[in-house]
């Protein structure tokens, strides 16, 4: 997420130095800002944010591809095709966000869905990395070849729980009787948590835990780095890894709906 800041004790810091420091500790090196041409046996091409092409030779690698839909068509009772109405150009499914097209200045946390019903038909909903974004949340790129290169809207782990959970109490109320979804999820109204291994020794491995309120940008609510500071932090340590194993064992206990599987938080 781009611009995104984080408190570390009683400083501010940006992802960009924190990231970094990271991979300067472990001799890691890294490139930024590029998007991935083409892919061959043992070489990567990829063009940077300032137009130029590179290449980059590779014993291993793991490309993860921009979201994407599957290419799904829609079609009417009467066999018209709706695919434009119910799909985004990539492929992901329209919600109830607010679509129309703005400049980065003019993008609102209000654009964001909150029931994740696609307009016009009342029982298709669309959660997680399936449905699609109104905009970006980082400030859009793209290079002197008119080439885009942006990350994506984080939108699973917690936020996809959440989602799922929201628009599942609403399937219920609807299936009871209620004419509309009962519950909202806006990810301009929610947080999220990541932790990321950096190291998997029982007492010297370490992970970094970071926290974001709202995921999605508020600048109106939050006019200087439209989070709340005190719930958007960062943290690296042994605790950190604990705290990723055991959510580790708990996520596959629960998969295999071991007994008093339900009565685990989420």
């Amino acid at each position: 997420m781009g611009g995104v800041h984080i408190k570390r004790g009683v400083y501010i810091t940006n992802c960009k130095t924190f990231a970094e420091s990271l991979m300067v500790e472990r001799d890691i090196e890294w490139i930024t800002r590029a998007h991935v041409t083409k892919v061959e046996a043992g070489k990567i091409h990829y063009e940077t944010l300032d137009g130029t092409f590179h290449e980059l030779e590779f014993d291993f690698s793991m490309l993860i591809p921009p979201f994407a839909g599957v290419g799904l068509k829609g079609y009417d009772k009467a066999g018209a095709d709706i695919t434009s109405q119910m799909f985004a150009p990539n492929g992901l499914m329209r919600v109830d966000a607010d679509y129309m097209p703005r400049p980065y200045l003019e993008w609102s946390a209000n654009d964001w869905p909150k029931t994740y019903q696609t307009p016009g038909y009342r029982n298709i909903f669309s959660v997680g990395i399936a449905f699609a974004p109104p905009h970006l949340i980082s400030r859009p790129m793209q290079s002197p070849n008119g080439t885009p290169i942006n990350p994506a809207p984080p939108r699973t782990g917690m936020p996809s729980a959440a989602m799922a959970k929201t628009v599942a109490m609403s399937l219920r109320d609807m299936l009871n009787g209620a004419e509309k979804p009962t519950h909202t999820a806006s990810m301009a109204e929610m947080g999220a948590a990541c932790v990321a291994s950096t190291g998997s020794h029982l007492l010297r491995g370490t992970a970094v835990t970071m926290t974001v309120f709202p995921v999605v940008p508020d600048f109106q609510k939050y006019p200087e780095y439209g989070r709340d500071m005190e719930l958007t932090f960062g943290e690296i340590g042994l605790a950190g890894h604990w705290m990723k194993s055991l959510l580790h064992y708990t996520f596959i206990y629960q998969a295999k709906m071991r007994p008093g599987w339900s009565l685990l938080p989420d």
